[in-house]
């Protein structure tokens, strides 16, 4: 349920940009200019709305992350990650965090960073996530949780994202 809806002013837009820029430099180059801005409050999360994308969401605790839909859209380089196999990907679907075991593929990246998860094809992101341990850890211990799920497609912000896509067409 959306609780409040307000336009960014120029200087929302640039401090977005200039964090998204800092920490998520391949996503910050995808958007480009940050030309018009849209925020959405809802109950959990906060939704930004740039350039016409559902693009990134803050969380209840301050985290700043992409969205599904920003990551499909700007593709598998424009953040870290890591591929996971076949068996995994039900799981992550249903919200669990992303085992070790199960990742197939990663690029370098250390513990605390964000981390987008794709699929076995790596054609589709399932969820974006916090890594718990660095990408050498991840390959080397190969037992344990290894990216803690923050978003997947199917929760509630994918939803929103959905709504917004849906109306805007």
């Amino acid at each position: 349920m959306c609780k409040v809806s307000h336009a960014l002013r120029k200087k929302e837009l640039k401090e977005l940009r200039d964090d998204v820029c800092q920490h998520m430099g391949g996503l910050c180059d995808y958007l480009g200019e940050f030309e018009s801005g849209f925020l959405s409050v809802k109950d959990e999360f906060k939704l930004y709305i740039i350039n016409n994308i559902p693009s990134f969401v803050e969380l209840k605790d301050g985290t700043l992350i992409p969205t599904l839909v920003l990551l499909k859209m700007a593709g598998i380089k424009s953040l870290n990650y890591v591929v996971v196999d076949e068996g995994a990907v039900k799981h992550i679907l249903n919200g669990a965090d992303v085992m070790a075991p199960g990742i197939t593929e990663t690029t370098v990246f250390n513990v605390s960073d964000l981390v987008a998860v794709w699929n076995p094809t790596r054609t589709a992101p399932l969820c974006v996530g916090k890594a718990l341990m660095s990408s050498e850890e991840i390959m080397k211990v190969r037992k344990g949780k290894a990216v803690k799920n923050l978003h997947h497609a199917g929760d509630d912000i994918w939803k929103a994202c959905l709504e917004f896509v849906s109306k805007s067409k």
